[in-house]
């Protein structure tokens, strides 16, 4: 069948799920999408690849067959290590370093890919097959014009056509750009358009929109749908964004350990898994919906933790007020308040550009403020408008940070024990070496990871178990604030439920405040108490999470959440598209207050 993957172990009728909130209801299961009578432009037959480790083969892919054809989208998804990026890099002819096939063949637009020449290989890539890879800010040469770039590409479209053919405004005046004069939605529309430059037939998506904001992201996935659409072209999208998966994909192909565990039209696999494996990673998945963390069984099924109450007597441990934040002349935050108490997680969302992230950085010493007040309430207070370098040492440890991408703020060389020891000693929350290494052990514990991985490097251990790391460093200070600045974006669905929880947990134990940040509003409306709102370094919104995600007041805060992506290909929006507005706020007349503490800044509607 054609434009279907192609899973000689499924079953031809799926079985019917357990009983759980974690699917939508179809009983009868959803109508599949209707599959395109054209010939598929790409084949994947049996494919197996291995690559050699210690003297040995490893497999790494198992048999794994598929067909997609033009104007259609086929989707690839798994947790990490289940091949799905090993199997797309194949169409372009490409393997990591001491992989090799096995087995099966591939096939794009009737040639056998690993049966090209060296040129050959060359006019496949990107003639007919290109990629849009996960990071345009790191596929795009940061001294080189957007315009030389895209001319670069190849292909005969005019550079300002394929900027404006990507939706991007005044494309001539941004072709004199470079990569960081651009947004990061900018970025990834200036990857696409290098992309389709050359016009190929099939484009490859490897997570095209992990780390953009739920407004970006939709524009994006949008724009990509359109140009299949226009172009006639193939689509396959790596992702384990199953919200993404169920906005764009005609068909799913679920990977496990490299081998296809559920292959089924979109609709059919979202409504009616089959394989248990599959109702895992549906009911992991955050909801708009859920009142609290999802406990996932072995089968599938799913219960909602309810949010931990926090006392309406719980004390303050940071209190921001009327902070402003520039760089340079360019002001980023503008006159922000709120306070987050001992055992509350206070979420911040918005857009990037926001001012989200420029918020926790000030707060953690990593930028002054330039304006207002930031103060840390318990055992005495402290002033956290200073920069950290300048704060007493007993104050820089209340305030502890837990970064975005867990790669990157580990030390490569060093164990992840002695990535956790270093704060011990630092702040003097241990004494000497074996004590240090003693509570680096409990503290790697206490998250949930093996003790015994302390002697490891972070290359040894897997993302979720790096971000648990971060986290067990954060807490070796013994802070009252922890920030958690994104730390679930780019982890599996399975894997972020286990951070969640474990933060969760944390919070809970430790009675930690928590400032938490994330453009992904079915994991705030999860595990936040409290929601604020963020435009362009202003407040516009805030309160309770229940209260602002059952009756969002402000037009941008349901400008976001009719952005958001649920794990349902028939889902609606969680909230009616906002109409055009503008700013009413007043001195003196800022706020209109709603019940319990849920406020919304003034706002009119734009021909009011």
């Amino acid at each position: 069948m054609t434009g279907t993957p192609l899973n000689p172990s499924a079953s031809p009728t799926p079985s019917t799920p357990s009983s759980t909130p974690s699917t939508p209801s179809a009983s009868p299961a959803a109508p599949a999408a209707p599959v395109s009578s054209t010939r598929a432009i790409v084949s994947v037959d049996a494919l197996s690849v291995a690559y050699r480790s210690g003297g040995r083969e490893v497999p790494v892919v198992h048999e794994v067959s598929l067909e997609v054809s033009p104007g259609r989208t086929l989707a690839l998804v798994g947790e990490s290590g289940s091949g799905k990026s090993t199997v797309a890099a194949t169409l372009l002819g490409h393997l990591r370093h001491g992989s090799r096939i096995t087995g099966g063949r591939v096939t794009v637009d009737g040639k056998d890919v690993f049966g090209l020449s060296a040129r050959e290989l060359r006019r496949l890539r990107g003639g007919t097959v290109a990629m849009v890879a996960q990071n345009a800010g790191h596929a795009l040469t940061p001294s080189m014009r957007i315009g030389r770039q895209i001319e670069e590409a190849g292909g005969e479209v005019p550079v300002a056509d394929l900027l404006a053919q990507v939706r991007l405004e005044r494309p001539t005046e941004l072709a004199r750009r470079y990569p960081h004069e651009l947004s990061g939605g900018q970025q990834q529309r200036v990857a696409i358009a290098m992309a389709i430059a050359a016009r190929p037939k099939v484009l490859v998506l490897d997570e095209p929109t992990t780390g953009l904001d739920v407004i970006t992201q939709r524009g994006v996935l949008d724009l990509i749908g359109a140009l299949r659409d226009e172009l006639g072209l193939a689509a396959v999208l790596v992702s384990h964004d199953l919200g993404v998966v169920a906005h764009m994909a005609d068909e799913v192909c679920v990977l496990r350990a490299g081998r296809v565990a559920e292959a089924a039209p979109t609709r059919r696999l979202f409504a009616a898994p089959a394989d248990p494996y599959t109702r895992r990673l549906l009911a992991s998945v955050p909801r708009i919906a859920d009142a609290g963390l999802a406990l996932v069984g072995e089968d599938g099924t799913r219960e909602i933790r309810p949010r931990a109450e926090v006392p309406a007597d719980a004390d303050a441990a940071v209190d921001v007020r009327e902070v402003t934040i520039d760089y340079g002349a360019s002001r980023a935050v503008h006159g922000v308040s709120f306070s987050v108490r001992r055992g509350e997680v206070l979420a911040l969302v918005g857009e990037s550009g926001s001012g989200k992230s420029t918020i926790a950085w000030s707060l953690a010493g990593l930028r002054a403020p330039s304006g207002g007040t930031m103060t840390a309430m318990a055992d005495g207070g402290g002033d956290l408008g200073v920069p950290s370098r300048k704060r007493p040492l007993a104050l820089r440890r209340k305030v502890q940070l837990v970064f975005q991408n867990a790669d990157t703020s580990l030390n490569p060389r060093r164990s992840v024990g002695d990535a956790v020891r270093r704060p011990l000693r630092f702040f003097g929350t241990a004494g000497s070496r074996g004590e240090a290494a003693a509570r680096a052990r409990q503290l790697i514990a206490d998250v949930r990871l093996d003790a015994d991985l302390a002697d490891r490097l972070p290359a040894q251990l897997s993302g979720g178990q790096r971000q648990r790391i971060g986290i067990a460093r954060a807490l070796a200070g013994e802070p009252d604030v922890l920030i958690a600045d994104e730390i679930t974006t780019a982890l599996d669905v399975s894997v972020q439920a286990e951070v969640l929880r474990l933060l969760d947990d944390l919070r809970r134990e430790r009675d930690l405040a928590c400032l938490f940040i994330s453009h992904d509003l079915a994991v705030v409306r999860g595990i936040a108490d409290r929601v604020v709102v963020l435009r362009h370094g202003v407040v516009v919104e805030e309160g309770p999470t229940e209260a602002v995600f059952a009756a969002p007041g402000h037009p941008y805060t349901r400008q976001l959440m009719a952005a958001a992506l649920e794990p349902d290909p028939d889902a609606e929006d969680a909230a009616a598209p906002a109409d055009d507005w503008t700013d009413a706020a007043e001195p003196g007349a800022v706020w209109d207050e709603l019940d319990g503490g849920h406020r919304v800044r003034r706002w009119r509607a734009a021909d009011g």
